[in-house]
Formats: structure tokens, C-alpha cells, sequence
């Protein structure tokens, strides 16, 4: 303990020297092993184009990793580009920050090769990008595995994320072949991860304000040091699970938790993803009988996107914008004039495919609540598993912090998101004011 203050002062010293430097505070530049990962995958898919990353070898054997190769090649010729397949762990601490989607695009910045670029994660997930494959209707190939493929995008069975794994890849490939032919076109990214190495890195202090900032560390340097150290502490010992956490609070996974308790800035990420599929679906796709309901779906849509903004208040109708984007794709992909409502759990689990009475929404969250309650095919038999609890409801962020969305009054639970019967979008566009 004697040694402290010697070495508080040591660190203030050097916080101030660091803050002194121009440039130190976030490099322009990305360390030289930033990407060596991307590169180590481009440079094995010039080889072959089934990769599998050692630290998932157990995810496909030896005869699924042969059919893959056999299907990969019938869908390159059928395609005319070429067809990969990446089977890796996508760690938060990656250079895609976990986003597989920004994985899949810095790969294929990274190996200058163009053609359809499927990838598995660690938890099982499916995600895939087209560039310049000459096919149409690809935007909407993501919510047609979900919505008539219950489980392809994700495991069926989060504690086997594995099973079926090739199974769902190749549906996932088939579809791409399928489509029908169109002029390539590039799919684009909406938002980009933080340079690597900087992904907490605070934005520079404005000149006018640096000069103080810097005189206030020399005079209170102990002071500041020995915060900075305890808060240090702080983080390390939350990031450890050191801090004490709510009694049987079971740990989720980071996808599963972004879409239980989304944040604003995912909502309005998701929300503009989902509004350019189904605009440039509008586009392409041969539809008599859901283009109706698509183009007013698109339209409400893009109103309670551009309303909403990052109002934390308004969070819910960012919810409701990519609902109805989803459910104007699944309009025009299915050709129908009405599709499913969402799942009631959680509406960002995409179309119902099954009604039932749900004990605990009846119990704490019935009123406008109809009895039988849409659920998609991951929530169809969570009672029986005694797992469904007020956790699992997606929470909605807001100004004092989140909440079932069972509990938010307006539109969306009057309606209960479409399960009241077939004036769900009607309720939606009299509320924006739109006749």
C-alpha cells in the first residue's frame, strides 16, 4: 500500500502525456493483425469453398462437408458466380464486433471476390449476402427461410445449434439458385463496427475545451487517478460476473438478448434494412394478390420509421415499422392479400404459425390480449417447457429504461399486433393519419 500514491501519480503522468500527444486518443489506422482472420478465410476460399474453422470442425462431418462441396458447385454453375460457405465462431471481440452481416461484407472486401457468401456462426446462425449474383428478389431470401422455413436462419434447438446444419444450408443455397435471373446487383451494409481496437474509444475533446482538460488532470491527477482505478475495477469485476446478478436470471446469448431487449439504435438499424428489402422486393417481385397490402405496409412503414427518429418514446413504433415491412416481404414472397400476425411473444420473431392460450399473458398481461395468442414456431411449446416468464416478452426500450410490450398502451396492443382479426393495417394507417 505504501507504493500507491507513487503509483497513482505514475498513472495521472501518463494519462496526461497520452492526452498530450495528437492522434493518440484513436488511430486513423487499425493495428496490421486487425483483418488476419478475413485474410486467413479469403485466402483458404480461393482454395475451396467450404470453410470450416477448426474451432467448429465438430459442426460438420466428414460426409455433410462433401455434400456441401457437391452442392456448392451445382449452385455456382446454376448461380454463373461463385457460391462459399464459412463455418466460424463470430466473437463480440471480433472485427466484425459479432455482426455476422459485417463479417460476410469485410470478407468480401477483403478477398475482391464477388459471388453468394453464406456463413454459420458459433450459436448455429445463418447468414448470407449476395454480391453481384445475378438473381432478384435476394433481399427477401433472409425472411423466407424464417417465415416458410421455421428454424433456417436459426437453430431449431439453441442447446444443439448444429443439428441440421447442413440441411439448412443447403435450403439456404437452393434459394438462391432458385430465384428467378435479374441484373446483379450489391447488397449494401447500414451500418459499419467501430474500427478495430476502437470500439471504445471516446470522440477526441474539441480543441477549445482540450488546453483546460489538460490543466484540470495535472491539478486533480490523484484524484481522477484513483476513480479511473476503482471504476477500472468496477468494469472488470461486472465484465467477470463479479457484480451480483437477479436470482435464476439465465444467461442469454447476445443475438437473442438484442432482440428480447432491443436498443433504439438497433430498432432503427433493423427498421431501415427491413424497409430497403421490401422496397426493392416491390421492385421485382410477380405478386397480384399481396401487393395491396405490401405497397400500404411499405408506406406505413417508412411513416413510423421517419417519425420515430431516435425518440425513445416513440421506440415501440419502430417495432411496428418493421413488422409491417416484414409482413408486406412475406405478402408479396407468399402472394397472399393477408399474412400471418407476428408472434405475440415477441414480435420480432416474425409470423404466428400457430394459436394458443398462453397462461402467464393471460394471467398478468389479458385485457386487450386476445385468448388465443399467435406464436411462431420457436414460442409454440414454451409452456410446455415451463419457460415462458416475462423475460422471454420483448421489452421495449424507453426514457425509464425497458418494459413488456404487452404494457405499452397505443395502437400496437389495441390491436395486438394483427391478432384481433384482419383491420390490423387499417387500425395502423388511421392512427398515422393516413386515409
Amino acid at each position: 500500500m505504501r507504493r500507491l500514491p507513487a503509483v497513482l501519480a505514475a498513472l495521472t503522468l501518463a494519462l496526461a502525456a497520452l492526452a498530450a500527444l495528437p492522434g493518440a486518443a484513436a488511430a486513423d489506422e487499425p493495428p496490421p493483425y486487425a483483418y488476419h482472420r478475413l485474410d486467413r478465410v479469403g485466402a483458404a476460399l480461393a482454395r475451396d469453398p467450404l470453410f470450416v474453422d477448426p474451432d467448429l470442425a465438430q459442426a460438420l462431418g466428414a460426409s455433410d462437408r462433401a455434400r456441401l462441396r457437391a452442392v456448392l458447385a451445382g449452385t455456382a454453375k446454376r448461380l454463373g458466380t461463385p457460391a462459399y460457405v464459412v463455418v466460424i465462431p463470430n466473437p463480440s471481440e471480433s472485427e466484425s464486433q459479432g455482426r455476422d452481416d459485417a463479417f460476410l461484407f469485410m470478407l468480401h472486401d477483403r478477398s475482391r471476390r464477388d459471388g453468394l457468401y453464406v456463413m454459420a456462426d458459433g450459436h448455429g446462425n445463418l447468414e448470407s449476402e449476395a454480391f453481384n449474383v445475378p438473381r432478384r428478389g435476394l433481399s427477401a431470401l433472409d425472411e423466407l427461410d424464417e417465415e416458410d422455413a421455421p428454424g433456417a436462419a436459426r437453430p431449431a434447438d439453441s442447446e444443439r445449434p448444429f443439428d441440421g446444419l447442413a440441411d439448412r444450408i443447403v435450403r439456404r443455397l437452393d434459394g438462391y439458385a432458385a430465384a428467378p435471373s435479374a441484373s446483379p446487383t450489391m447488397p449494401r451494409l447500414y451500418s459499419s463496427p467501430d474500427p478495430f481496437g476502437q470500439e471504445n474509444t471516446l470522440t477526441p475533446d474539441e480543441p477549445e475545451i482540450k488546453a483546460p482538460l489538460l490543466t484540470g488532470l495535472l491539478l486533480a491527477g490523484p484524484a481522477a487517478a484513483a476513480v479511473l482505478y476503482w471504476l477500472g475495477l468496477g468494469v472488470l469485476a461486472l465484465r467477470r460476473g463479479g457484480l451480483s446478478r437477479p436470482p435464476n436470471r439465465p444467461r442469454t446469448r447476445r443475438h437473442d438478448q438484442a432482440r428480447t431487449r432491443p436498443s433504439i439504435r438497433w430498432l432503427r438499424r433493423h427498421g431501415a434494412k427491413d424497409l430497403e428489402r421490401l422496397r426493392r422486393l416491390l421492385t421485382t417481385a410477380d405478386s397480384e394478390r399481396g401487393r395491396a397490402y405490401a405497397v400500404s405496409a411499405y408506406d406505413a412503414a417508412q411513416i413510423l420509421y421517419d417519425d420515430a427518429k431516435d425518440d425513445e418514446g416513440k421506440a415501440i413504433d419502430l417495432v411496428g415499422a418493421i413488422v409491417l415491412a416484414r409482413q408486406g416481404c412475406v405478402a408479396l414472397t407468399r402472394d397472399i392479400e393477408s399474412p400471418p400476425s407476428p408472434c405475440l411473444v415477441n414480435p420480432l420473431h416474425g409470423s404466428s404459425v400457430v394459436r394458443k392460450r398462453v397462461r402467464m399473458l393471460e394471467k398478468d398481461h389479458g385485457g386487450a390480449l386476445p385468448r388465443q395468442c399467435p406464436l411462431c414456431a420457436n414460442c409454440r411449446d414454451l409452456d410446455k417447457r415451463q419457460a415462458l416468464d416475462e423475460r422471454r416478452l420483448l421489452q421495449i426500450p424507453g426514457p425509464d429504461g425497458h418494459r413488456p410490450h404487452t404494457l405499452v398502451p397505443g395502437v400496437w396492443r389495441d390491436a395486438a399486433w394483427g391478432a384481433h382479426g384482419k383491420t390490423f393495417l387499417p387500425r395502423v394507417m388511421r392512427y398515422l393519419g393516413v386515409d
